[in-house]
């Protein structure tokens, strides 16, 4: 038995750790290797934006300072794989985020409802082309994933979103974040309901990049669905929180 080989029986969120780990882009080498994924996915592949713009060949736009990041790493390759950012609010703004602009008026008042100074946007959601095998995963993987067999747990292949899941639970958790929203593609969004983590919409649909559907969540909402529908997929994503703390306001484990 190698290194990547599970041992019988053993739980998911051991046998994810054996092939993947995520962390916070926060050194100069992981963010560099998180802007380069996203150069490949969103400019090259998908043509979201022009590559002569970025010259590099690194993607960012004027939302990357205001931004944390996590990276997917696969523990075989020693590559980025995967990337993610949350934008947090941005005080000087009135702790305004880029999705409220795609909204309308209602829904913009929903959103900040759940309170601008604690609600974070995820986007830039990247996953590297090899991994993005099966019919339907163009741009997002697993989402044409229904529960896997035995086999597929054993290579893990199908469940690349649950690491980026997770690096948005630990940008969350270090940030004291307490609401997320974004502007998910439709196919995205009903994967995670599948998980259990279901997002309120914000109006309908909206053409940006392609259909988009704007949502948000309070992400304790979001945990307590995927433990009670999927719990051993929670605990591959929930590893990362922090233990409990009396009053304090950040993510829980349940």
């Amino acid at each position: 038995m190698t290194d990547f080989d599970p041992p019988a029986g053993a739980p998911l969120s051991l046998l994810y750790d054996r092939h993947f780990e995520v962390v916070a882009a926060d050194t100069p080498e992981l963010l560099d290797k998180a802007h380069a994924l996203r150069y490949q996915v969103y400019c090259l592949e998908h043509g979201f934006f022009d590559p002569a713009k970025f010259p590099d060949e690194r993607e960012r736009d004027s939302y990357d300072a205001d931004s944390v990041h996590a990276v997917l790493i696969s523990k075989l390759s020693k590559e980025v794989v995967g990337c993610l950012r949350l934008v947090l609010p941005d005080p000087a703004a009135g702790g305004s985020l880029p999705l409220r602009d795609l909204l309308g008026e209602a829904e913009r008042a929903r959103l900040d409802g759940f309170g601008r100074e604690r609600t974070a946007e995820i986007s830039r959601y990247a996953i590297a082309k090899r991994y993005r095998r099966r019919p339907g995963e163009a741009l997002y993987p697993d989402v044409e994933w229904s529960d896997p067999s035995p086999t597929e747990i054993r290579r893990l292949m199908p469940h690349m979103s649950l690491g980026l899941i997770r690096g948005a639970c630990l940008l969350a958790a270090q940030h004291d974040v307490e609401t997320v929203c974004a502007a998910m593609v439709p196919a995205l969004l009903r994967l995670l309901e599948r998980l259990g983590i279901v997002f309120e919409r914000l109006g309908p649909a909206i053409e940006h990049h392609g259909l988009r559907q704007p949502c948000v969540a309070r992400c304790e909402e979001l945990l307590a669905g995927m433990a009670e529908l999927k719990p051993d997929y929670y605990q591959v994503v929930s590893t990362v929180l922090p233990p409990p703390t009396d009053g304090a306001a950040r993510l829980r484990r349940l």
